[in-house]
């Protein structure tokens, strides 16, 4: 795994190569070396491009790059080419390769502050002003970047990458292979609090968070502790930044959460949801498995799996659209309904004057 991110390595593939990595059939020359990838507009000589959808293959014709991904239903094209059914994926598998850089661990740097009873694994990168707690398990290869600061009873696993100025607090576990972005809090405490009379009283927050393997949280995100048990994020799921998710919530395996999302505590999110941007959920609903809720929806109850929302308050999305479509009209609209008021109050004036006489 690449520890960071930095200057390309010097990697070259040929055409053949890449198609294999990406499981792609080539059209044309596949000894064709290939040294990067870049957009459309940038590529050059020795670089691949991508076109993600038909609709765009005619910005084909002027780009300067070798060769290109494209769809596989794409029309024939005098250019050597890697036919793919998701052009986007294929992209994604390139780019990876060509960022790939060579694993070199730092160790653990002597301005590091390192608790009793941390337990360091072999290979790992920890840079300088990294603070970790007492009795701290920290795994193979994993690399804490500066500013990182662990809590006492903190295990991170293998392969994992904390960005600058993680924090994650006391007794919380982070898996392996996850990746958090710089500003991200695990564990803060949840928002309890109970009234006592005109005042509040803190509720203790003495659960934990769990984060699965193979998550990515964005840049500046919160992951309240549990009151009492675990605020749990499955393996496989995908934030953006700015995301606020509150304690005891559940958010089920390869779930992508949008940028400034709020999840009240005690939510339970299902598998492969997506939460479009600005959602905000109320706590203690249930949302099912591959439920899609549109951006800045607000959702206030139980979403059945699979159901696709929008609005706030949220409902069926294709309902919504039509709701949308009428919004615009409503001017034009009261301007004919004021227009039929004026013109029934003069028909029943003159009815009225008619009846008199």
């Amino acid at each position: 795994m690449k520890p960071g991110y930095g200057e390309r390595m010097k990697a070259q593939a040929t055409l053949g190569e890449l198609a294999v990595l990406v499981g792609g059939k080539v059209e044309g020359d596949g000894s064709l070396p290939i040294r990067g990838i870049a957009s459309l507009e940038e590529a050059g000589e020795g670089e691949i491009t991508f076109v993600a959808e038909i609709k765009h293959s005619r910005r084909l014709e002027k780009t300067r790059a070798s060769a290109a991904i494209v769809p596989a239903n794409l029309p024939s094209f005098p250019k050597p080419l890697i036919r793919t059914l998701n052009p986007y994926l294929a992209y994604a598998k390139v780019q990876a390769f060509f960022q790939q850089k060579p694993f070199s661990p730092r160790g653990v740097d002597s301005r590091a502050f390192i608790g009793g009873g941390v337990k360091i694994g072999r290979e790992v990168s920890i840079y300088p002003f990294v603070h970790v707690g007492k009795g701290s398990e920290i795994g193979d290869r994993a690399v804490l970047y500066p500013g990182v600061y662990l809590g006492e009873s903190v295990r991170v696993g293998e392969g994992s990458v904390l960005y600058p100025n993680v924090v994650v607090m006391d007794c919380c576990v982070v898996g392996k292979r996850v990746i958090l972005h710089p500003g991200t809090v695990i564990g803060s405490d949840g928002f309890g609090f109970a009234r006592d009379g005109a005042k509040f009283v803190k509720i203790p927050q003495v659960g934990i968070v769990v984060i699965e393997d193979d998550v990515e949280i964005g840049a500046n995100c919160a992951v309240d502790r549990a009151a009492m048990g675990k605020t749990w994020i499955k393996r496989g799921v995908k934030t953006d930044n700015l995301i606020q998710i509150g304690h005891n919530v559940t958010v089920g395996e390869d779930t992508v959460i949008v940028a400034q999302v709020g999840i009240a505590g005690s939510t339970e999110i299902g598998n492969r949801v997506a939460l479009g941007g600005q959602v905000g959920v109320v706590g203690h609903i249930k949302i099912g498995d591959g439920a899609m809720i549109g951006a800045q929806a607000g959702v206030g109850q139980d979403v059945a799996p699979g159901q696709i929302l929008s609005g706030s308050p949220a409902f069926p999305h294709r309902e919504w659209l039509r709701a949308q479509a009428a919004f615009q009209k409503l001017p034009e609209m009261k301007r004919i309904l004021a227009d039929l008021e004026k013109r029934m109050k003069q028909i029943e004036e003159a009815i009225s004057k008619k009846d008199e006489s």
